[in-house]
Formats: structure tokens, sequence, C-alpha cells
């Protein structure tokens, strides 16, 4: 009965034990190897492993349990060889869960985002980005957190080419507001690019309107500048009479 009783509290170890090397195999990973290269990230997502229903996190969860049972049988019939095979199982398991780690990231000016731990990293320029958008829906499948009632959300963006490319899913019930915060830093930076945008157009309206005035010369100058070549025909001719000019507004000029 002890026997049967352990089984179950194995495959919690197997769990718990997985979580934590993962986690810390990526917060590593991500501190040596951020995604974003010259620049701070400023929020992110990744594709969580007991959330997301998806084959490849089945996978490894069912790897994990695996690893689970076999420590068991090792326990069991003290065979020390077997429990040793089922830690090399677990580590495996945290193996496979680096190389189908998907995260994504975003900076000032970059959305970055990697399937799997080693892959090539994307980099998507903002200012290429069209509109972004959140989908959220139910998913097919089990997983060992939600069962069969299981929420996919992820972050797609349409390219000003009208390409559409559809970014990591994961999990919604835990970081559907991780993604919303991506995709609300994304549409900030856009409205802030196309406010700078509309200051300079208008600043360089201004300064083409102010040359213009300066190359024109304005009524008053024109007005002057006639009075001027008056005088000068006047003046080489002193037998014309003066003429009378009346200016709007006066007398007798």
């Amino acid at each position: 009965m002890t026997h049967v009783l352990a089984l179950p509290f194995l495959l919690a170890i197997a769990v718990a034990g997985h979580i934590l090397l993962s986690r810390g195999a990526k917060a590593v990973a991500s501190a040596v190897y951020p995604l974003a290269s010259g620049e701070p990230e400023v929020a992110g997502y990744e594709r969580r492993v007991y959330g997301t229903a998806d084959r490849a996190m089945l996978e490894v969860v069912t790897l994990v349990l695996a690893s689970g049972v076999v420590m068991w049988v090792g326990m069991t019939w003290k065979l020390g060889w077997v429990s040793a095979v089922g830690v090399l199982m677990l580590l495996g398991a945290v193996a496979l869960d680096m190389a189908r780690w998907e995260r994504v990231t975003v900076s000032a000016s970059y959305v970055w985002f990697q399937r799997g731990f080693g892959h090539k990293v994307h980099q998507v320029a903002i200012e290429n980005i069209r509109d972004v958008s959140v989908s959220e829906a139910d998913a097919p499948g089990y997983t060992l957190r939600h069962l069969n009632r299981n929420r996919s959300c992820r972050l797609n963006m349409r390219m000003n080419d009208k390409r559409v490319v559809a970014l990591p899913k994961t999990d919604a019930h835990s970081e559907v507001e991780a993604v919303e915060a991506l995709a609300n830093h994304i549409r900030t930076r856009q409205q802030l690019a196309g406010d700078r945008e509309a200051v300079k157009r208008s600043a360089d309206e201004g300064s083409e309107a102010a040359a213009r005035a300066a190359r024109e010369p304005s009524s008053v100058d024109r007005e002057l500048m006639r009075e001027l070549r008056r005088l000068r025909k006047q003046a080489q001719s002193p037998d014309l009479p003066p003429a009378v000019k009346h200016v709007e507004g006066s007398g007798k000029a």
C-alpha cells in the first residue's frame, strides 16, 4: 500500500522538479542570451508548458510524468540504476522544453521572437507594422493544468505589405494580460511615431510657407517699389510735371 501511495508523490516531485529546473534554465538563458540586442526589453510573454494545449507541450509533460513513474519503479524494487534513469529522463524533459521554448519580447523599436532556444531570433521593426491584434480562442486538447478546458491566445501583427505574422501562442488563462501589454506597447510606439511625423510635416509646411513669403514681396513693398521707380524717372526727366499720387486712407501725396 505504501508503494502505491508513493507513485503520485513521485509524480508530483517530477513535475515540481521540472518546473524549478526549467525556470532556472530559462532565467539564465534570458540573462545570458536576451532576445533584444542593444535595447532593453519592455514587455513579453512565453509559451507555458502546463497550460498550453499543444502537442509539443504535451510531449514534454508526458516525458516528465514518465520520469516520475521510472523513479517510482526504481524506489519500489530498490533498483538504483532505474531511479538514475528516471532522473536522466527528467533532465531530458528539461532539455526538450528548452528546445521547444517559444518566447516573445518587445523593445522601444523592435519586436523579437524565437521558436526554440538556439534557433533563429526574428526581429521586426515596429515602424513596419501596420496594426496588431490579440486573438483568443478555445483550444482543443488536454493540459495538466486545465484538463480539457483550455484557451489559447497569441499576438498577430499585420505588416505594411499586408503580410500577417502570427507570434507564438500561449495559455490565455495566465498570459493574456502579458500579450495585451505587449500589443499596447506597440500601439503606443506607433502613436508616438505618428505624432512626431505630424509635427515634422507641420514644421516643414510652415518653413515652406515662410520661404514663399520671404521670396514674394508684400503689397506695401510693391507700392514702395513703384514709388521709387516713379521718383527715379522724375529725377531723370526734371521737365515732367510732378505726379500726384493718392494713397488709400490719406490725402494728397
